[in-house]
Formats: C-alpha cells, sequence, structure tokens
C-alpha cells in the first residue's frame, strides 16, 4: 500500500523522518515504517543529506537518458525486435496479436525485444479514459504483463516507460516498469522516456515522443533529431545514435535522417475507436525485426521485417464509441 498522505508531502518537499512524525502526528519508527512499504511498492525514495540531516522526497521527473552498454560475440551481425505501444490493461489492446508477434519473433530465432514505452495502459490520460480500461489500476495492468512475457521465456525484453506508463507516477509516485521489473524475470527496465542500449558501438536509442499525430509519420521523428542537432559541439558527433526506436504515435514508418536509422513501430492497441481516429493512432498492429552487420562502430548493412499478424482482431471494447471524451 502507498500511503497519499506521505507521498504527497515529499512530492512537494524534503523531510526528515523527524519532521514526517511531527507532521503526521505518528512516531518515528512508524514513518519508517511506511516509507519502506512505499519502497516495495515501487516509489522511488530520493535520499539527500542537508546539514547533516537525512532527508526523504519523491522526485517525478522522468528518469530520461539512461545508458545500458551491451557486450555479445554477435560476430559483427545483430538481431531484434523493435516494438512499442503495447497498452495492456486498455479494453483496445489486442493480446492475440501480441502474442502471436512475439511467438514468430522466437520461431525466427530472437531473443531480444526493444520497447519504446506504453507498455501499460496508465490512468485519467484523457476524459473518460477509466472508462476505456479492463484493468485499472497499477498492480493489476503490470500483472497482465508480466504474465504475458512469462508466456515468453526465450525473449528478453527491455522497455522505457512511456507517457501512459508514466501517469501513474504522476498520480501515485510509482515507477510501473520498476515494478513490472519485479514481477517479471525477463524484463528490464531502462528508465523513463528515453535510453539508449550501445551493443558492441552501435547505440540504439528507444523514444517515447510526446502530443498528438502531426501530418506526417516522419515529422516526429524530423522533429526531434532537429531539435538535437541544434547547437551539438563536433565532438559530440561521436555519441550520435545509430538507431532510434520512437513510440507514441502508432504508426508505421521506417527511413533514415541525418544518417539515422528511424523505426516507429506500429502498435498493439485497435484504432478504430473514435478518440483513436480522431488522434490519428491509427497504424498497424505489429513489429519489426532487426538485422544490423556492422564493423567496429559502424553499420555495413540494416535490414527489417515488418511482422503483423492477420488475426483480425478487435479489442473488446471496439463497438463501443468514446465521442464524447476530449
Amino acid at each position: 500500500m502507498i500511503n497519499t498522505r506521505v507521498l504527497r508531502l515529499l512530492q512537494a518537499d524534503k523531510f526528515t523522518l523527524e519532521e514526517l512524525a511531527e507532521k503526521l502526528n505518528q512516531p518515528a519508527d512508524a514513518i519508517d515504517r511506511i516509507l519502506k512499504q512505499m519502497a516495495k511498492s515501487g516509489v522511488t525514495l530520493k535520499v539527500s543529506s542537508l546539514e547533516e540531516k537525512v532527508k526523504y522526497h519523491v522526485d517525478l521527473l522522468p528518469e530520461a537518458g539512461n545508458i545500458v552498454n551491451v557486450r555479445e560475440d554477435d560476430g559483427g551481425v545483430m538481431r531484434f525486435v523493435a516494438t512499442a505501444d503495447w497498452h495492456f490493461g486498455s479494453s483496445f489492446h489486442l493480446p492475440r496479436t501480441w502474442h502471436e508477434a512475439m511467438k514468430i519473433s522466437e520461431d525466427a530465432g530472437l531473443t531480444r525485444v526493444y520497447s519504446a514505452g506504453d507498455l501499460i495502459d496508465g490512468i485519467d490520460i484523457y476524459k473518460g479514459h477509466r472508462e476505456n480500461l479492463i484493468a485499472d489500476g497499477l498492480e493489476r495492468q503490470t500483472d497482465l504483463v508480466a504474465r504475458a512475457l512469462s508466456k515468453h521465456p526465450h525473449l528478453r525484453f527491455f522497455g522505457i516507460a512511456g507517457n501512459h506508463d508514466y501517469s501513474f507516477t504522476q498520480k501515485v509516485g510509482a515507477k510501473p516498469l520498476a515494478i513490472l521489473e519485479a514481477k517479471a524475470d525477463n524484463f528490464t527496465n531502462l528508465g523513463d522516456m528515453r535510453a539508449d542500449i550501445v551493443v558492441n558501438g552501435i547505440k540504439i536509442r528507444m523514444l517515447h515522443g510526446a502530443s498528438g499525430r502531426v501530418y506526417a509519420t516522419s515529422y516526429p521523428s524530423q522533429t526531434y533529431l532537429r531539435d538535437y542537432f541544434k547547437g551539438l559541439e563536433r565532438e559530440d558527433i561521436s555519441q550520435l545514435p545509430h538507431l532510434m526506436i520512437l513510440g507514441h504515435y502508432h504508426t508505421l514508418y521506417e527511413g533514415k535522417d541525418h544518417g539515422i536509422w528511424i523505426l516507429q513501430c506500429g502498435s498493439f492497441q485497435d484504432g478504430e475507436n473514435e478518440y483513436c481516429v480522431r488522434r490519428g493512432l491509427t497504424g498497424p498492429h505489429g513489429l519489426f525485426h532487426v538485422k544490423i552487420n556492422y564493423d567496429g562502430n559502424q553499420i555495413e548493412g540494416f535490414e527489417t521485417k515488418y511482422i503483423q499478424p492477420k488475426l483480425k482482431e478487435q479489442g473488446k471494447a471496439f463497438a463501443k464509441t468514446t465521442r464524447h471524451y476530449k
């Protein structure tokens, strides 16, 4: 259980145990137990030392910019799955399509899955959102994902939090992907909104976008790269990613800009409801199989295959409209 009174205090300021105890009129050891229980529930408690006093607080800023280094003897050939926007917990989620896509990936001998955000559907993203959920709590939504991942033990999943995942952090201070990591042996949490995976010198950037759809599928990545290059120093060029996997937009796109390969992978959420149509979230349901041939930190060959199971599946709430939602 997350103590909401303690959480709200720690979101607003930094407090010692004694200060929290005084504010809440409880003994310090009781506050200590509350903090430990909150940490077990996935709340990221920050600890700082000010004037020789230990103070606690909850920092809700996204943990962006994480870097994971991987060393593998793969003979200069890298294979993996690129995906995003699963939306477990949504009544528009497509479980059969998701499982079939993962099974195809397993059968193809792939072992790594990189997911660029929105693994769960979150809470209160838009007006009326709760009406479109089949699982409305953090524990229930992460349970759904953990059970799904357990059915594919030969795959190792790596993911970042998108805006839907992060909605729980904003509401209750908990990190859904940290909770999922504790529940699923084959999942690794890479933080919020952005992370770099560096495999033998090849940098893969996972990024979750913001705002709604725009007029061209390539525009979100072009805008990001344009802003990224502003003021970039010459010595920073070596730090650029080789590949960017972009989530949030539910669209299918493969291209190259500023020398960087870009993939937008669609989603596993039925987009034929009014809300998704109006927002432009109507891309295909599938994922990319990616093969990279490289020498040192240079890509020599880049191949993709888009996997889109032909199940004609519809979400449980397909017949339901969201016309009155904003």
